[in-house]
């Protein structure tokens, strides 16, 4: 058998084959590689243009809730508003003088309180499923965290506002009817009754804190607003990129 291969390896030494065949056989390789990479590339693009084409349905669905956050952020304020303007009434009630049915009227008013609620639907869904990193540009990413940090904390300090002070602390004072409000024997707010100097201190006291609420509410919301207003126009400004 040895002769014979010696014989064939001649024979491609002297046709010069082998070169042939191993050129033909690396071109194969090279080929298959090339093909390989360009694959791998397209695979890169499509990944990336699903990436970019996420992104940016992310940051469109994510001004659609700051808008909304907005209007929400809009009525609170109206709401807190309102109730301060209810409160300066009762004030000057007490030095100018007391009409007992507008101020019965007044304080029932001040007992309602406006819930404050964060619109947080696609932030959640990109910590649930964990594609915080599908928004690119790390600065806003950041700006996006610290916003929904910012809002979570406005909620906590209204609604906290809400429950303590006006409804613990005011609505008691109000239901319990701290100030002696007393009905006629029609049945009707008896308009003779006279509030007590001790009744209007204590009145004040009430008033007071329950300006603090809505002041300090409305205060939060300010800041929270322009929060909103500057994180839409830096998402805006990234989708025009």
């Amino acid at each position: 058998m040895t002769p014979f291969f010696r014989r064939i390896r001649r024979k491609l030494a002297d046709d010069n084959q082998f070169l042939k065949y191993s050129r033909y056989a690396i071109g194969e390789i090279v080929l298959v590689v090339i093909g390989i990479l360009i694959a791998l590339q397209i695979n890169n693009w499509n990944k990336e243009l699903q990436n970019k084409t996420l992104e940016i349905n992310t940051l469109e669905n994510l001004k659609i809730d700051l808008d909304l956050q907005q209007e929400i952020i809009q009525i609170q304020l109206s709401h807190e508003s309102d109730m301060l303007a209810r409160v300066d009434s009762c004030l000057l009630m007490i030095n100018s003088g007391i009409e007992l049915n507008s101020l019965t009227k007044l304080l029932d008013d001040l007992s309602v309180r406006q819930t404050f609620v964060v619109n947080r639907v696609t932030f959640e869904n990109l910590g649930l499923d964990g594609n915080t990193t599908i928004i690119q540009n790390s600065e806003l990413q950041n700006e996006i965290v610290s916003y929904y940090q910012q809002l979570d904390y406005t909620m906590l300090v209204i609604n906290n506002n809400n429950l303590y002070r006006t409804n613990i602390q005011f609505g008691a004072f109000v239901v319990n009817n701290k100030l002696g409000f007393r009905l006629n024997k029609d049945g009707q707010l008896d308009l003779t009754y006279v509030i007590s100097p001790e009744q209007r201190f204590t009145l004040k006291k009430q008033l007071d804190a329950r300006r603090y609420s809505s002041k300090n509410n409305w205060d939060k919301c300010i800041i929270q607003m322009d929060k909103t207003k500057l994180l839409i126009q830096l998402i805006d400004k990234e989708l025009e990129i």
